[in-house]
């Protein structure tokens, strides 16, 4: 038998507490998202991988079997195309490209003063 948990904070500062139990003999798989029972699966032998949301976050659990035991993994997916992943990467983009004018205006700044400092030290 194994028991797992893990906790999960959105952002929006919601916390989740995951639950995973594996049974031993019956192979039995259950996962819960604060206490409330959200995948029951029966005779649970080989690799699998559960897709489910918690709050606005698409995440995975992954059972990973190798020479008989099993390890498990539980990630918040930033990859796949959910509103939530969306509206990131666009936040991304706007937060990037303002980096870029920043750079580019400090650059033309220095520019601006070292011509300065040179006009100055000819005179």
């Amino acid at each position: 038998m194994s028991q797992f948990s893990w906790t999960l904070l959105d952002d929006f500062g919601k916390q989740y507490e995951i639950g995973l139990y594996h049974g031993g003999c019956s192979k039995y798989i259950l996962i819960h998202v604060n206490r409330k029972l959200i995948v029951v699966d029966f005779n649970v032998e080989e690799t699998k991988k559960y897709s489910f949301y918690v709050g606005h976050e698409f995440c995975e659990m992954k059972l990973q079997e190798d020479n008989d035991q099993f390890s498990y993994s539980f990630i918040s997916n930033h990859d796949v195309d959910t509103p939530l992943n969306l509206a990131r990467k666009q936040q991304s983009r706007k937060y990037f490209i303002f980096l870029i004018v920043l750079g580019i205006a400090l650059l033309l700044f220095i520019l601006r003063l070292s011509y300065w400092m040179i006009a100055i030290s000819v005179f």
